[in-house]
C-alpha cells in the first residue's frame, strides 16, 4: 500500500514537472512573440511608407526638383509644395469666402456670420494628444504665398492659412505643417517643422485641441482622407458646422497628394 502511494506521488510530481515545463514553454513563445512584433511592426511601417515614398517619385513625370528640396541637420527632411500650389489654393480661398457665410454654433443653437479677422496676429497652440501632438505653436495667418514667410513659421510648428477663419471664428479653419521624409522623421520624429508627420496616425474621434486668447477649442475628427493637389474644395465651409482643416503632404515629405484631416467643433 505505502508502494502504491509512493508511485502514486512520483505520477503527480512527474505531470506537475510536465505543466510546469508547457507552462514556461508558453510564457517564452508569448514573450518571444512581443519582443519580435515590438521590433517588426516598426519596421513594416517604416518600409511601406518609404516604399509609397519610392511609388510616389516613380509616378511624377519628371524628377522632383531640386529646388524644392529641404534640408536639415545636413539630411534631405522634405519637399516643399511649388509657389503655383500656394497662389492656386489662396484664390481658391478669395472665391470661396467672398460673399458672407454663416456656420451653426453648438453653444447658443443659432447662426452666425463666419468672421475672417485677417490682421490677427497672436500665436495659438494645437494639440492632438492622442498622436503625441501636444501644445504645438500654431501661427495664425500666414502668407503662404510667400516661401520665406511660410517657411520661416513652419520651422517652429504649424500655420494657420490666410483668408480662412480662425479657430473659434465660425467656418473651417485651415491650418497646414510639413511631414518629413520617412528616413528623416524616424530619427526626428519631436522636430516642430515636420510635426504632421504623425498626422497619419490620428483616428476618427481623436480630438483637436486649440488654444487662442486663453479659451480652449476643442474639435472631434469625423474625416481622413487623401485628396490630389488640385482639390481646393477641402477650403470649404462644412455643411454651415464650425470645422478646423489639417493638411500635410502625402505620402510624407513629398507632397504628390495631400493628407487631409477635419474635426469638428465639439460643443
Amino acid at each position: 500500500m505505502d508502494k502504491w502511494n509512493i508511485e502514486n506521488s512520483d505520477l503527480k510530481k512527474v505531470k506537475i514537472i510536465k505543466q510546469l515545463r508547457i507552462g514556461f514553454a508558453i510564457l517564452l513563445a508569448i514573450a518571444g512573440s512581443v519582443l519580435l512584433s515590438s521590433v517588426l511592426l516598426p519596421y513594416y511601417k517604416s518600409k511601406r511608407q518609404v516604399d509609397s515614398f519610392s511609388r510616389a517619385q516613380d509616378q511624377l513625370l519628371s524628377p522632383l526638383p531640386e529646388s524644392q528640396k529641404r534640408i536639415i541637420n545636413d539630411e534631405v527632411a522634405y519637399y516643399d509644395p511649388s509657389h503655383s500650389y500656394w497662389e492656386n489654393l489662396t484664390r481658391a480661398t478669395g472665391n470661396i469666402y467672398a460673399d458672407s457665410s454663416k456656420y451653426y454654433d453648438n453653444a447658443t443653437h443659432t447662426y452666425k456670420d463666419i468672421v475672417i479677422d485677417t490682421e490677427y496676429s497672436t500665436p495659438m497652440k494645437l494639440s492632438i494628444p492622442a498622436i503625441g501632438i501636444e501644445s504645438i505653436n500654431l501661427q495664425p495667418n500666414v502668407l503662404s504665398t510667400d516661401e520665406t514667410v511660410y517657411n520661416s513659421v513652419l520651422r517652429n510648428g504649424l500655420a494657420h492659412f490666410k483668408g480662412t477663419p480662425l479657430p473659434g471664428d465660425g467656418g473651417n479653419s485651415f491650418i497646414y505643417g510639413h511631414s518629413a521624409l520617412p528616413s528623416f522623421f524616424n530619427s526626428h520624429q519631436n522636430t516642430p517643422e515636420t510635426i504632421f508627420s504623425k498626422l497619419p496616425d490620428a483616428n476618427i474621434g481623436n480630438k483637436v485641441i486649440i488654444e487662442r486668447d486663453g479659451k480652449t477649442y476643442q474639435y472631434i475628427i469625423k474625416q481622413k482622407k487623401i485628396v490630389e493637389a488640385t482639390d481646393f474644395s477641402v477650403l470649404e465651409p462644412v455643411d454651415g458646422k464650425e470645422t478646423v482643416t489639417l493638411m500635410t503632404c502625402w505620402p510624407l515629405g513629398v507632397g504628390t497628394k495631400r493628407l487631409i484631416v477635419i474635426a469638428e467643433k465639439n460643443g
